[in-house]
């Protein structure tokens, strides 16, 4: 209630109507200054997308537009099965395509007792995989030695390609054949001919580093990173995010509000972006949305 509406209330509380004679008015009550604290929901989207998204320098942030294949190795097969099966409900949800049994895997999630050794193994025996000769569809080497040497208990690459924004074929030269001719129907200063999409993601998870976390929560982690572009670098504290999980595990046993909402955002946000920054500015504006339109109405 305002102070304005305040008085007209007491003003009125001696009859309840405005045509009787008038009261007299109390005295003035003063009171303590009152301070609110908090951030916009639109700084806290913004500051929520600059905190774990990542794209690979030259590139924008990239959803999964090809059908996604997830394959689990090394896993006793009710977790395994449980966790593809999770992974692909949450791509469901976002509109992703989910391929049949016996599809071509382009998503390989391999639980270990030693990640960096099995993450050297990978990046030794599967170049191609880590490294594909196509500039901007990656971190790049330093990123990638990190992902070699890494002590964390999850680590994840991915690799994305740049397409056309009108067809989805692939944008870029491959060794010495010819550079693709590219037209779009819509070029412009807010609009791109290209978009990067998603093509592959490895993540390896180091059993013995993972501690007494809930598999649940494990299982949604691993939905996190496979889905979206994650910097694994980033200090997600103070953010409310599944991604909090091996640095404040309180209390996490899936993704939160945010983290589904964020997902959302990223397969909403048109993706042919001009600039990176646009792209993720994109991303945020769809974010605070979805966030303001699951407030509770007073």
């Amino acid at each position: 209630m305002t102070l304005a509406v305040a008085a007209l209330a007491l003003a009125l509380s001696g009859s309840g109507q405005i045509g009787d004679a008038p009261q007299t008015a109390p005295a003035p009550i003063e009171l303590d200054d009152v301070s609110v604290e908090g951030r916009r929901l639109r700084d806290a989207a913004r500051q929520f997308v600059d905190t774990i998204a990542v794209a690979p320098a030259g590139a924008r942030l990239g959803p999964w537009n090809t059908p996604l294949c997830v394959s689990v190795a090394n896993l006793s097969p009710p977790y395994g099965q449980m966790m593809a099966d999770r992974i692909g409900d949450i791509a469901r949800d976002l509109g992703i395509t989910v391929g049949e049994p016996g599809c071509t895997s382009n998503v390989l999630v391999i639980g270990t007792d030693n990640g960096a050794a099995t993450a050297e193994a990978l990046v030794e025996g599967w170049r191609t995989r880590f490294r594909p000769p196509i500039d901007n569809t990656n971190m790049g080497l330093n990123a990638l030695q990190r992902f070699r040497t890494s002590d964390a208990a999850v680590r994840w690459w991915h690799v994305s390609l740049p397409v056309s924004a009108d067809t989805g074929k692939l944008a870029a030269r491959i060794g010495g054949s010819p550079p693709p001719r590219i037209s779009s129907r819509n070029v412009s200063r807010l609009h791109s001919p290209l978009r990067y999409d998603l093509y592959s993601a490895t993540v390896v998870i180091d059993m013995s580093k993972v501690g007494n976390v809930l598999l649940p929560a494990l299982i949604d982690y691993t939905a996190m990173v496979v889905l979206a572009q994650v910097d694994p670098r980033a200090d997600y504290s103070g953010q409310n995010t599944i991604l909090n999980l091996f640095g404040e595990p309180d209390g996490l046993a899936g993704m939160s509000d945010w983290d589904l909402a964020y997902l959302k955002a990223l397969y909403q946000a048109e993706a042919d972006r001009p600039t990176a920054h646009a792209q993720e500015a994109a991303v945020a504006n769809e974010l605070e949305r979805n966030r303001r339109r699951a407030q509770p109405v007073d």
